[in-house]
């Protein structure tokens, strides 16, 4: 099972277009949303982001302060810092929300007594619907006028996704999220309807609040670092060959088991340089651990450009004993294989080249481009198949094959493999999850930290804080917030700005 850290490190990931905006001084961010989209976690996160050594108060209309524990992962350190305040209405009487003048001049009396004000406010609506309809505009007219008087920041969280309320038309920033689901799997999408004075590179992104974190998942992009290293192979073991991925060993219980034929079906618009990388680790870690090869690539396979690529991570020597392609171009390669189209004589080259590499103790994965195979076989492309993995089976090698879109021999060989995963893309995320065996929804990131390719999974589906699946999970820590005395009727501004007081007393 991936393992994912709750909350590590205090930065993620964010779209560069929001990262520009959060630099801002004066600000008024709407984070809406239907029910159930991430808001609090949303505002929780931004809220952290935005933090400074002023002082940040924190309003929910809808959850007691000691219930968001389960809502951000950072939540209790968060409630720890003397400067970071968090309050409920719920303990008011809302009725004090219906004088317009009574929401103005109290947002105006605590933003003042702050110091370098952030307010979050979760949600707008449970102020803002007491107010009467003909006077809510003026209202949030003021409020703009409050937060540019006092040089504050705040963040509203709003129920309502359209955007066609006055504060929507004075804002600098709507954030929409939504929720799809794809394939009986959901989708988080963060959308940017607004963004004054920042350009949007990207209408949405994809973005996951698995681990208690929101975070955004950055479009594919593959460039190499100034400097690579060496590969460095993972293990394989005497039941599974890994993928040179601890997560994508991780996702398959522990790498692919021996024997076994593996479909790799890309759905959709996955760019090129996706569909050939995503298997890249696999091809370095057995080249690496001295086993061996034999690809049947692309029609677009480029000797001299895949030769150059792979041996930035591994000895020349290495790759030319353990790779072998077969193509029907003559290639000036020492690993190339040109074939006749004779299928006989074609079959005997590719057993030779098999035997061979099994009289030397290796064991072989069998890489082939579906599109490939089929041209070079025929009708009897699935025969081909059928007798491949059925030595792969025999012999503990591993066949593996990379389908693209829209090919009709697609089922027909996922009927054949016993690992079935799809690669696909949504906003430029590529996105890989399994059907045989089935799991969830993983975004597919690359890496270079150590100089050469990896692969991060992050799951897109959530994974709860409350540790309910039993005591060895982590559970988030209990927060206990001191008790505050008043009568229902206190006004409900003047209770925050008199517990923003004693706490400076408190610690001064």
């Amino acid at each position: 099972m991936l393992k994912l850290e709750r909350g590590a490190g205090s930065e993620m990931p964010l779209p560069p277009e929001l990262q520009k905006l959060l630099d801002r001084k004066s600000l008024l961010l709407l984070v809406k949303g239907e029910t159930g989209t991430g808001k609090t976690t949303a505002a929780l996160e931004l809220m952290a982001r935005l933090r400074t050594s002023g002082d940040t108060v924190h309003i929910s209309t809808r959850s007691y302060p000691d219930k968001l524990v389960f809502q951000h992962a950072l939540f209790s350190k968060l409630a720890a810092q003397k400067n970071i305040h968090f309050f409920s209405t719920l303990e008011f009487d809302p009725t004090q929300f219906v004088v317009a003048h009574n929401v103005v001049s109290g947002l105006l009396r605590l933003l003042s007594s702050m110091d370098n004000p952030l307010v979050v406010l979760d949600s707008w609506e449970g102020i803002a619907d007491y107010v009467p309809p003909e006077a809510r505009m003026k209202v949030e007219q003021s409020l703009m006028a409050v937060l540019e008087g006092t040089g504050a920041r705040m963040v509203l969280v709003s129920e309502h996704p359209e955007t066609n309320s006055t504060l929507d038309q004075l804002a600098e920033a709507i954030l929409v999220l939504h929720q799809r689901v794809i394939d009986d799997r959901r989708v988080r999408e963060l959308e940017f309807r607004k963004l004054r004075g920042v350009p949007i590179r990207q209408e949405r992104y994809l973005f996951t609040l698995a681990g208690g974190r929101l975070r955004y998942l950055e479009p594919f992009a593959f460039t190499l670092p100034e400097r690579t290293s060496m590969f460095r192979p993972l293990e394989n073991t005497s039941t599974h060959m890994s993928t040179g991925s601890r997560d994508i060993d991780a996702l398959l219980g522990g790498g692919v088991p021996r024997g076994s034929t593996v479909l790799l079906e890309i759905r959709g618009d996955v760019p090129f340089e996706g569909q050939i990388y995503v298997p890249l680790t696999a091809l370095l870690n057995f080249l690496a651990t001295n086993n061996a090869v034999m690809a049947f690539p692309y029609s677009d396979y480029d000797p001299t450009r895949a030769r150059l690529f792979a041996t930035q991570f591994m000895p020349e020597d290495v790759y030319n004993a353990n790779m072998r392609v077969f193509t029907t171009d003559k290639v000036d390669d020492p690993v190339a294989i040109k074939f006749s189209l004779n299928p006989t004589e074609d079959f005997d080259k590719w057993l030779g080249t098999y035997s061979a590499y099994k009289a030397e103790g290796k064991t072989i994965w069998m890489l082939m481009a579906l599109d490939t195979v089929e041209n070079f076989y025929g009708q009897g492309v699935m025969n081909f198949l059928a007798t491949v993995a059925s030595r792969a089976a025999v012999n503990k090698d591993i066949q593996s094959i990379v389908a693209r879109p829209n090919l009709q021999l697609t089922q027909k060989v996922a009927n054949i493999s016993q690992i079935h995963l799809v690669l696909s893309q949504r906003w430029g995320t590529l996105i890989l999850y399994g059907v045989k065996p089935r799991t969830g929804f993983y975004a597919l990131q690359f890496t270079f930290g150590h100089g050469y390719p990896e692969f991060e999974l992050i799951p897109l589906e959530d994974i709860s804080l409350a540790g309910e699946a039993g005591p060895e999970k982590e559970r988030p820590p209990s927060v206990t917030f001191p008790g505050r005395r008043h009568e229902v009727r206190t006004d409900f501004f003047e209770a925050v700005m008199n517990s923003l007081n004693r706490s400076k007393k408190g610690a001064a």
